[in-house]
Order: structure tokens, then sequence, then C-alpha cells
């Protein structure tokens, strides 16, 4: 089994300050989305195929990459401190377990809803 020599106080320091950014992206995300709100509000009603566009985009493309972006950030964040919780507590078999977890993301989870409004109005 390999030796570990982590600085917990570091290492923690280096996750507080990470989450905070992830933090700071959500007010981003948001205006992004109001944003697409305000721009298809411009969008004339008898526009129906850049209305569908748009919503093509927002909805099977930015949204759900967003949301795989933020779970992915959440995911490694807690599994990296549940593995150095394990590691300052000497349990090195969960701390590898909690080390690998960090690099998994339910991707059924962040999956792109199939046939939006956008598929709708072409239809």
């Amino acid at each position: 089994m390999a030796v570990w020599d982590i600085d917990v106080a570091g290492a923690t320091s280096t996750l507080t300050g990470t989450a905070a950014q992830v933090e700071a992206t959500r007010p981003s995300v948001a205006g992004m989305g109001t944003a697409f709100e305000e721009a298809e509000a411009a969008i004339p009603r008898d526009a129906p195929v850049v209305l569908a566009a748009l919503d093509d985009v927002v909805t099977l493309r930015l949204a759900p990459a967003a949301t795989e972006v933020a779970s992915r950030a959440e995911n490694v964040i807690t599994a990296t401190a549940q593995a150095l919780a394990f590691y300052q507590q000497g349990d090195l078999v969960m701390a590898t377990a909690a080390q690998r977890a960090a690099g998994l993301v339910d991707h059924a989870a962040v999956a792109a809803p199939v046939g939006g409004s956008a598929r709708r109005a072409r239809d």
C-alpha cells in the first residue's frame, strides 16, 4: 500500500477555497439563464425556427453542461473532503475509496431532457 504524507491543513484550505470558487459561479449561471430568457423575449413570435434553435441551445446543450459541471465539482469536493477525513483518521483503505469516488459522476442524473419545447415547435 502506498504511503501518504498529506498536509491536512493545506488540503482543507484548498478545498475550502475551491468550494468558494464553485459557489461564486452560481450568480453567473443564473445570469446566463436570465440573458437567454431576455433573448427569447426579444425574438419575434413569427420566428418559430429561431425560437426553437435558441431553446435547443439552452435545453439540449448549455443547461445539461452547466448541471454536469456543477455536479462534478460538488462530487470532487465532497469525495476529496471524505478522503481527507479518512486519511486524518488513519483509515487509508476508506481514503483510497473516497479518492476514487471523486472521479465518478452520475451521468443519468445530469442527462439532457429529450424533446423539449424546441422539438414541439418543429413538430
